[in-house]
């Protein structure tokens, strides 16, 4: 019997043109050496790697910060997902989609209509809007913030990387959300960690945790 390789599809906008740029990506492509996603205009990339502890890390572009924005994933959620939306920190808005060839479409897609959107309000014709924003949000709307931290959570729980007070295995993990913080809670013993979104760095720290102890 013939297994077929995981693969997955990965797309991101270039910051510079607008156009969003999509490629299939397999787990052998990236056993080898760091891919990098370029779009024609040749003024922006996406880095794609694994690290060396097995978890996928993408360097992307960014059309609001105008710097990329650096993710750590693990490789079932990269591979096994029909679609993840990876937000900027400072805007909330989607940066990178992978998933299916399809739902990928389908979010570039729904992302042009945004960002034609918030063009038209700003009576702009091009990019070069969000050069000019210094007041933007530091934070990620609250619907983005509960969809990432749960994923976060799951893949922590499957990972068997979240410790309360609970035995090995027994801990029912959820989690809820306030303004600047969101709290990850057995429903069991009642062990709670309090995570800080209150600023850029620290809503960004969080999709890297690799472990989480409950008190």
């Amino acid at each position: 019997m013939i297994v077929k390789p995981d693969e997955t599809t990965v797309a991101y906008r270039c910051p510079e043109c607008g156009c969003g740029i999509k490629s299939i990506v397999g787990i052998f492509g990236l056993s080898a050496s760091a891919l990098r996603l370029k779009c024609p205009c040749g003024k922006s990339s996406m880095t794609i790697k694994k690290t060396n502890d097995g978890k996928v890390r993408l360097s992307v572009p960014c059309i609001v910060c105008r710097h990329d924005h650096d993710y750590v994933i693990s490789k079932e959620l990269f591979f096994k997902n029909e679609l993840f939306e990876l937000p900027c920190a400072l805007s909330g808005f989607g940066l990178c989609y992978i998933g299916s060839s399809s739902e990928v479409s389908e979010a570039l897609h729904r992302s042009d209509e945004e960002l034609m959107k918030i063009l038209t309000e700003a009576g702009a014709d091009n990019l070069d809007v969000f050069k000019s924003q210094p007041d933007a949000r530091e934070e990620m709307p609250d619907a983005q913030v509960y969809d990432i931290v749960r994923f976060i959570v799951k893949e922590l729980e499957a990972e068997n990387a979240i410790s309360c007070r609970c035995k090995p295995g027994e801990g029912d993990y959820d989690i809820e959300l306030f303004d600047d913080s969101v709290c990850v809670f057995c429903k069991n013993c009642g062990a709670r960690q309090y995570i800080s979104t209150a600023s850029l760095a620290e809503a960004q720290a969080f999709l890297e945790i690799d472990k989480l102890t409950l008190k």
